[in-house]
């Protein structure tokens, strides 16, 4: 395994003579064999080493033993050791994320602060073949492209040099060392969807193929090369089509109709995140639905993007900008088992009352589903009780959010998400009288979801237009 690390880091070149490695360890097998290779090899390697550990308050006594047994390492083998306590319980339902996501962001940050106060150039974590094999079925079964295929990857600042074994040779190396990690029991709990992949869907493929994980790797590496060469081409080609102006960014039409598709995609994704500051919670839909208006024969139109952004067409002139003031908008009924083209929403709605047959068929692939994300919701019909209408906030609105527990108004829910008050007037909402039943883009009442005592569903898709 060593021989097979020390190639990894010289081939991908993830470590230089000087360095200082702030080493991210949890005290779990992977992020202490990591730290006992490189503390071993620091010599040979030429490079400073020390160790950030974050203490996320999950596990009461069992979190603060393994933090104490990360320090007692440390202090034994005389290597610097930094820790902070963070309350990731409360920061998962101060920000309205998972606790996975919590502790992920709060880990990073916490890294990256100790990297840039103490003087460290590397951040190196634990993550093995198996986490890149995992990272790519959960990104697949989520939905992503190329960049999210090729999976986990180093840069120049984040390392992870045991990407080249797996997390039985880290095992091995741990008993052949006589290292004494800690085991954390959520890693065994089937609510989280990195441990279902692991320990439910990754053993039945290994049944099928025993190398399935290697393969997944390896696609993953085909897939990096992609990205590097399409990150290389754009490089070059960018300037040439993509310009910011001060509240705008222009795209040149001739010029993008020129590249291929793939190409294309990417220029849009980079005209997008030049203007945001971040791709997010831009989808795949935003971006073809863009392409879509660039390349058609309609001369004038526009795409809205979450959190008020639009691009808009004008003849040959493409743009990135924020949406208009707000415009009035007629507030629209939704029957059953109708579609709806509603222009001055951006809007196509189908509406289906789905029979009985339907329901059993699809009700178990619903209830898997992302419903932050998804464009197509399931809800009980017969708790409806009043007219579905598409249209804009009132006062008094208000609605259950899924995730969340109990009543919110939407004003409140819309301070919490941080969404400025002209993107909040154009927000499209299905509503029955003042309760939301779906912030289109955003959040679902789950009070009036379907469940599986629901006799009467009724499917609402919505897409961009």
């Amino acid at each position: 395994m060593e021989k097979k690390v020390l190639h990894y880091i010289h081939e991908n070149d993830l470590i230089t003579a000087g360095d200082h490695v702030l080493i991210g360890v949890s005290g779990g097998a992977d992020s202490l064999a990591l730290l006992h290779f490189l503390d071993h090899y620091k010599k040979k390697l030429k490079i400073n080493v020390a160790v950030a550990h974050l203490n996320h308050c999950l596990r009461g006594e069992a979190a603060d033993r393994d933090e104490g047994r990360v320090r007692d390492f440390c202090q034994e083998h005389e290597i610097p050791f930094f820790s902070v306590h963070r309350d990731v319980k409360k920061i998962a339902s101060e920000q309205k994320i998972s606790i996975e996501e919590a502790g992920r962001q709060a880990r990073y940050a916490f890294f990256e602060k100790v990297s840039q106060e103490q003087g460290y150039n590397r951040i190196a974590l634990g993550h093995h073949r198996d986490d890149q094999a995992e990272t790519i079925l959960m990104r697949l079964i989520r939905g992503t492209g190329i960049k999210g295929i090729s999976g986990i990857r180093s840069n120049r600042t984040v390392i992870r040099p045991f990407l080249a074994v797996s997390r039985q040779e880290i095992l091995d190396y741990c008993t052949a060392k006589s290292l004494i990690y800690c085991t954390d029991e959520s890693n065994f709990s089937k609510a989280y969807t990195r441990n279902k992949i692991r320990l439910e869907l990754m053993p039945m493929i290994l049944t099928i193929n025993p190398l399935a994980q290697t393969h997944f790797c390896e696609f993953a590496q085909i897939a990096n090369d992609y990205e590097d060469f399409l990150e290389d081409y754009l490089e070059r080609i960018e300037k040439k089509i993509i310009r910011k102006n001060k509240d705008e960014v222009l795209i040149n039409r001739e010029l993008f109709l020129r590249e291929k598709k793939i190409v294309r995609q990417a220029l849009l994704r980079s005209a997008l995140a030049l203007f945001k500051g971040s791709l997010k919670e831009i989808e795949y839909n935003h971006i073809i639905a863009f392409e879509r208006l660039i390349e058609g024969d309609k001369t004038t139109g526009e795409v809205h993007f979450p959190l008020g952004v639009r691009g808009v067409r004008r003849y040959g002139a493409i743009s990135v900008e924020m949406a208009a003031e707000k415009e009035v908008k007629i507030p629209k009924t939704i029957l059953p088992d109708k579609t709806y083209i509603l222009s001055s929403y951006h809007l196509i709605v189908e509406s289906e009352l789905l029979s009985e047959k339907q329901w059993d068929e699809m009700k178990n692939d619903f209830f898997r589903k992302d419903l932050k994300n998804h464009s197509e919701k399931v809800f009980d019909y017969d708790k409806i009780k009043d007219t579905l209408l598409i249209r804009t906030r009132e006062t008094g609105d208000f609605f259950y959010p899924v995730g969340m527990k109990g009543k919110k108004t939407l004003k409140k829910y819309f301070i919490d998400k941080k969404i400025i008050r002209q993107r909040r007037d154009q927000i499209p909402l299905l509503a029955i009288g003042n309760e939301i039943i779906w912030v289109i883009g955003y959040a679902v009442n789950g009070r009036l979801l379907a469940d599986e005592q629901t006799k009467n569903p009724i499917r609402i898709k919505i897409t961009l237009c």
